[in-house]
């Protein structure tokens, strides 16, 4: 029970003082840069050659594994084992995935260095604000903190299953098998060698330390991938529920009666100065907002890229995988559980891009129902409502060359091609 309670204090920050005047991105997201730092983004030593040391190594194990998954397609093809070849063609995408997140990242990193001072910014700013605005930021932050932990114990899950399953399976094997039975070491997944056997010793236990690790570098480059993409594309939401909240206090404690009086009417002049930088504040707020997204979109474009491309590929190959072994009168779980998170990380960011884009309108929205018309202030800002609404026609969007518009409709469309691929292959076997 105790456990139980420690995770659950752990979650919800249980011992952090979010009256602290001073909360810094750091502080409330340790675990950001230290993923960073993981993905060769260094933010004290910055130009340390250390920080190439993993991704390089990293790199390389998944270039090699995946000329042995080549080999292995070859194999399945020509001997007509599809149910070998298909899973190894889905283990191709997913290594192919870390060379492409670490050049994206390491090639970007001074718009990531960027990104981070600017979120920084913000929570210095608006922690400094009244409680409405640091309670709503700092739970909108909350929530990305749960999502973090929530995304990364699904992958884990995956990997502890992928290894206990082998591990429970050896057991058996030392235990309670018989030698009668002709049973071979098992692998986390399938290998095969042109002129020699991979259960042999010392194959067999190169190649098991090989696919352990292999597991681990994609943990630490795509799995942490989806988490940092959708953690900066959530703060920028929260972000906006800030501008809600401006707009509702835009002409809070403001002298309307000033409205009418001449241009050069110090009172007027005051009142004038006031909602200037009330709306000035907003206009940077929302700017901030497009200008990251946009760089967000830059940084992780070849990624995105990739993500999209082939996830209708390794969706359809872990189905039609699962629906062989169902044919044969058994259930591939592991399959079955990596197609799931096969689904999710596509899902995230195209439901969150979505998020984006309706709440990029609904600011629009605001504006417009901000209470100009039951005021006589609304003439002083006349200008910036109509500038700003036009900004807000303009939708929020995860664009990149070659990449759709990351949203809820476009995860729909690559599942339906990933059915009608899954149907072309059952047809063909």
């Amino acid at each position: 029970m105790t456990i139980i309670q420690n995770a659950k204090a752990f979650l919800f920050k249980k011992g952090f003082d979010f009256d602290k005047p001073d909360i810094t991105l750091q502080l409330f997201h340790p675990q950001l840069q230290v993923f960073f730092a993981v993905n060769g983004i260094f933010f004290n030593n910055r130009e340390s050659k250390i920080r190439f040391v993993w991704p390089l190594l990293s790199s390389i194990l998944s270039l090699i594994a995946n000329s042995f998954e080549m080999m292995f397609i070859w194999h399945g093809v020509t001997t007509k084992d599809y149910g070998f070849a298909t899973e190894c063609f889905c283990y191709f995408f997913i290594l192919g995935s870390v060379v492409v997140v670490y050049v994206s990242m390491l090639m970007n990193r001074e718009k990531i260095f960027t990104l981070s001072n600017n979120m920084n910014k913000d929570f210095i700013l608006i922690c400094s604000l009244g409680s409405q605005y640091r309670d709503t930021f700092l739970k909108g932050q909350l929530l990305i903190w749960q999502l973090c932990w929530c995304w990364l114990s699904f992958p884990i899950f995956i990997a502890t299953l992928y290894i206990s399953n082998t591990l429970v399976y050896l057991l058996y094997q030392s235990t309670i098998a018989t030698q009668d039975e002709h049973m071979v070491r098992p692998f986390m997944f399938p290998l095969w060698l042109p002129a020699d056997d991979p259960h042999r010793t010392p194959n067999y236990e190169i190649f098991f330390l090989l696919e352990v690790i292999l597991i681990f570098v994609v943990l630490c480059t795509f799995v942490l991938y989806v988490y940092i993409l959708f953690h900066l594309l959530l703060h920028y939401y929260n972000l906006m529920d800030i501008i809600l909240i401006a707009f509702g206090e835009l002409f809070d404690d403001l002298d309307e009666s000033v409205a009418t009086r001449p241009p050069e009417d110090p009172r007027r002049q005051e009142v004038q100065a006031k909602l200037n930088r009330r709306m000035g504040q907003i206009a940077r707020w929302h700017h901030s907002v497009f200008e990251s997204v946009e760089t967000i979109s830059s940084v992780y474009g070849p990624a995105l890229v990739y993500q999209t491309m082939f996830s209708s590929v390794v969706i359809c190959l872990i189905a039609f995988q699962v629906a062989e072994q169902l044919s044969e009168g058994k259930f591939d779980y592991l399959f079955g559980v990596l197609g799931v998170g096969a689904c999710m990380q596509l899902w995230i960011p195209c439901y969150i891009g979505t998020l984006l884009r309706n709440k990029g309108f609904s600011l629009g929205d605001r504006c417009f129902y901000s209470g100009w018309h039951g005021t006589q202030l609304g003439r002083l800002l006349r200008r910036d409502f109509v500038i700003f609404i036009q900004r807000s026609q303009e939708p929020l969007a995860i664009k990149f060359t070659a990449l759709p518009h990351l949203q809820l409709e476009t995860f729909s469309s690559i599942m339906s091609s990933a059915y009608s691929y899954f149907n072309m292959l059952r047809q063909y076997n």
